[in-house]
Parts: structure tokens; sequence; C-alpha cells
């Protein structure tokens, strides 16, 4: 049995959380980085008193991230498309940022000068040059974000790496790179699989890992004798299966040595019921 390298991004629940918030210190980071970008800015260019330069920096920050909070997962989604649509995609985006932050960043002016958040009053205080100059800072910035994204989504270099798969005493292992160690995993120690667009979980007995392959890969690789796709999400080690209960519909559900049940659906029981004595 051969496996071809492939990258995995975390170890389990423990993985995915740190991943999270990993994300939300770089967000954090980036946020004081470009609030004392504007700030210097402004201080170095506005002959003003000093509570002004801190309103347009918290204007310029505060709408900016509103807005780019916004955009995260439309560009996420975009990076997931072929190269040519993504460039019309990237195109459409890229504008609607750039309206979109010039229009927040008009509403955010109005809230940080009014009086109270319950009254104030919504003009623009862009307009001619001062406005093309936004609207071209908006489409730079937001070449700047889609970057930054895909960066993101690139597997990390620490992660596990699957090296090769290899036959001990008749089990085929994955032998896996965790850091600098090189750690074996026997393949009968799979449960499941799920799948999720171009990200697989694997279930194991050992805990639950999450790797950047398509659930469709992992059904040309493992065993059919073992291994059974019984939902367009799901692939089930029948070694590690439990029992397998009526879920309606011709659907079943599928207990296991380990993770959650698996919904089958009705091809997938076909599946099953097609190898029962």
């Amino acid at each position: 049995m051969t496996f071809s390298a492939q990258p995995w991004l975390t170890t389990g629940a423990a993985g995915l959380g740190r991943g999270w918030r990993r994300d939300l210190a770089r967000d954090a980071v980036a946020l004081g980085v470009v609030t004392l970008g504007y700030f210097t800015l402004f201080l170095l260019t506005r002959d003003v008193p000093l509570v002004e330069i801190v309103q347009a920096t918290l204007r310029n920050s505060v709408s900016l991230a509103l807005v780019a909070t916004l955009m995260r997962p439309w560009v996420r989604r975009v990076l997931k498309l072929k190269p040519a649509v993504q460039t019309a995609m990237h195109a459409m985006l890229a504008l609607g940022f750039s309206l979109v932050w010039l229009w927040v960043l008009t509403v955010v002016g109005a809230l940080l000068g009014a009086p109270s958040v319950m009254r104030f009053e919504v003009n623009p205080f862009l307009v001619g040059p001062a406005a093309e100059w936004q609207m071209f800072q908006g489409l730079f910035v937001y070449g700047l974000l889609a970057c930054l994204i895909a960066l993101e989504q690139r597997p990390a270099r620490g992660g596990v790496i699957v090296l090769t798969a290899e036959e001990a005493e008749g089990e085929a292992r994955f032998l896996m790179r965790e850091g600098e160690d090189i750690r074996p995993l026997a393949v009968g120690r799979l449960v499941a699989v799920r799948g999720a667009d171009d990200y697989s979980e694997l279930v194991t007995l050992d805990g639950n890992r999450l790797v950047q392959t398509r659930l469709a890969e992992f059904e040309r690789m493992l065993d059919p004798a073992r291994f059974v796709r019984v939902h367009r999400s799901a692939i089930v080690n029948l070694d590690r299966m439990v029992r397998a209960e009526p879920a309606g519909g011709g659907r079943l559900l599928i207990h296991l040595e380990a993770g959650p049940p698996v919904h089958a659906s009705r091809a997938g029981a076909k599946a099953l019921k097609d190898r029962t004595l």
C-alpha cells in the first residue's frame, strides 16, 4: 500500500484550539501595527490637536478591522476556486471591499464625533481626490488581505507530514514526522475518515487529526475490503465498527470504537448490507 506525501495541519481538538488562538493573536498584532502606523502618519502630517489625531487613527483602524473581518470568509471561499474564476471574483471583492470600507469609515467617523451613539449624523467627509485615494487604498489593502489569508491556509511547516506507508508484520503503517521525531501510525487504528471540502478529519483510536486531503483521495488509497464509504462525507473502518442501527428512510447509524456515530446514506447502508452474511 502506497500513500503520497500530504501535509497534516493540526493534531486533534487541542491543535484546532491552538490554531484559533494563534489566528486571533496574529490579527490583534496586525491591528496594533496598523493602528500605530496610522497614528504615526497623522502625527507627522497633521498640525491638529492630539485628540483629533487619536480620533482619525481610531476611525481608520476600527473601520478597517470591521470590514476585514466581514470580508475574510468570502476571501477564503474564493481561494478555493479555480485560478481563472478567482481572478474575476477577487476583482469584484476588491471593489466591494473599497466601497464598503469607505462607507464604514464615514459611519465610524460620525459615531466618534457625535455627542451620543443615539444621536449622530452621517455626512461624507472624503470627496474628490481624498475619496479617490481612499478607494485606491482599499484596493491595495484588499490585495494585502487576500495574500495574508492565502498564507494562513497553507499547511504549517511544523505540522505532521505523512512520509510514506510501509508494511510491518502485515499491517500498513504511516510514518509521520512530528517536529524532529518520526512516529508510526498503524492504518488499522484508523476508525473513520470524515471529509469537508479540501480537508479530511481522521478519527483514530488515539484522537483526531485534520489533514488537507480530499476524502476521495483516501477512498482511492485505502483498502476497499476494510474501508467503506458510507456517506459522501464519511469512510468507516469495518474492523472498528461496533454496531449499526436503523435511522429511518433506509439509512443507518454506525457506532464505532472511537469518535461520534456516523450516519450512513441509503447507498452507504446498502453497501454495508451487501456485505452482511
